[in-house]
């Protein structure tokens, strides 16, 4: 597999959201919530979220793309497609890149398990 996040990988229409929010099934990480549902494509996509609690512009920015890059290195951990959102919390602005990417990677495989579970 390959890592990278091409255009067809990302969310980002309003109805796309919507409809996760509506649907989705929510799993909780320290510094992220992740909003899941399986898709009928033959790859997952990402959209990411950062509100303002999180903090200023830049920061926003930081934290979305540690997510996106995260999320590129490690797509193979999912086992089938899915649709996701990650709602960053506001505590991940101010944590270290270590401490974020194992709870990154700790909520997207045990959020994969729960998927497998079902």
């Amino acid at each position: 597999m390959r890592e990278t996040f091409g255009p067809q990988e990302r969310i980002r229409k309003k109805k796309d959201f919507d409809r996760l929010y509506k649907n989705g099934n929510r799993f909780r990480g320290k510094y992220l919530t992740l909003v899941y549902l399986d898709n009928n494509l033959a790859f997952s996509r990402l959209g990411v979220v950062a509100s303002r609690k999180v903090g200023g512009a830049v920061l926003r920015n930081r934290v979305k793309r540690r997510m996106r890059e995260l999320y590129r290195r490690n797509k193979m951990l999912i086992s089938r497609p899915v649709d996701m959102v990650a709602i960053a919390k506001a505590e991940s602005a101010r944590t270290s890149w270590p401490e974020f990417s194992e709870d990154f990677l700790s909520t997207l495989t045990a959020m994969d398990k729960r998927r497998s579970a079902r």
